[in-house]
């Protein structure tokens, strides 16, 4: 398989916990709240499987690649991932402490966690745009298929390494059972 179609079907599950993260947000904005552990899960998902995982092939294997073909890392499409991974994660931790101080009782803790719930959707569904339609295109052009086929593999170590055996097939679980009880 080639290195940019797996990180394109991991943006189809990222694409999926959005749409959740959506209703999850829509019915905090009605002044429902929604179940503890949901949350905890979405923000599990986002910092596991989104950032650690998915970010993780890009920044340590798929863009060190392309610089070695000749991409600027400072300037450019590269750069403009990165610093989005960045503000990224700066919303997960956002979103994470206000979901603590809500489970320790500030009850208006949770209208922040849908805050930063609705930044992260805004940017990632433009950052998934930019790295489908612009990026991997761009990577595609520059990379052989047997360069393709290693980056590939090395995905695979890097995913067990990181999130361990079977935890990929628990966050596709997972994201069918919330799709399932918000009714994405």
């Amino acid at each position: 398989m080639k290195a940019t179609a797996e990180l394109i079907k991991e943006h189809e599950g990222i694409t999926l916990m959005l749409s959740i993260m959506q209703k999850v947000v829509e019915k905090i904005r009605k002044s429902q709240v929604p179940e503890a552990a949901d949350i905890d899960r979405v923000i599990e998902f986002l910092s596991v499987f989104a950032d650690k995982c998915h970010h993780g092939k890009e920044e340590g294997i798929l863009f060190p690649e392309l610089v070695r073909k000749g991409f600027p890392q400072e300037s450019g499409p590269i750069a403009v991932m990165l610093y989005e991974h960045r503000i990224g994660r700066g919303y997960i931790k956002e979103m994470s402490e206000h979901f603590h101080e809500y489970k320790s009782g500030n009850r208006d803790s949770l209208r922040a966690v849908a805050e930063d719930m609705q930044k992260y959707i805004t940017l990632l569904t433009a950052h998934i745009r930019k790295e489908n339609q612009i990026l991997f295109p761009m990577a595609d052009n520059a990379l052989a298929e047997d360069v393709q086929n290693q980056l590939y593999e090395r995905y695979e170590k890097l995913e067990e390494e990181i999130i361990g055996r079977g935890k990929h097939e628990e966050f596709h679980r997972l994201l069918h059972e919330l799709k399932t009880l918000y009714n994405v």
